[in-house]
């Protein structure tokens, strides 16, 4: 990839409860559109940005997942801060909805 790749979030879906999952996003990487990127938080640590991923039963009825794209350290990092600035932002507007 030469020049400077552009990352723009499309939507943020926050996901209600206490699990670990806080919510899928959609994000544009120059043309090229991914689906169903994750901010997860655990408990005590930092939010992070998970790729998105498939999962299936094994024959040992355990739940297997795998990573649907790998992006470069540079882009990851880009990435990571563009989810996380929209994901803050779109917390920030529904919290501000709920105190109303």
């Amino acid at each position: 990839m030469g020049g400077t790749m552009k990352v723009k979030v499309l939507e943020v879906r926050l996901v209600n409860g206490d699990k670990p999952l806080k919510a899928f996003v959609d994000i544009l990487i120059d043309d090229t559109i991914i689906r169903e990127f994750r901010v997860i938080k655990h408990n005590g640590k930092r939010f992070l940005v998970a790729a998105p991923q498939c999962s299936w039963k094994a024959p040992d009825g355990s739940i297997q997942y795998k990573t649907l794209i790998t992006l470069p350290d540079e882009a990851k990092g880009l990435v990571d801060l563009e989810v996380l600035r929209a994901f803050n932002l779109e917390l920030e507007k529904t919290n501000a909805e709920r105190s109303k």
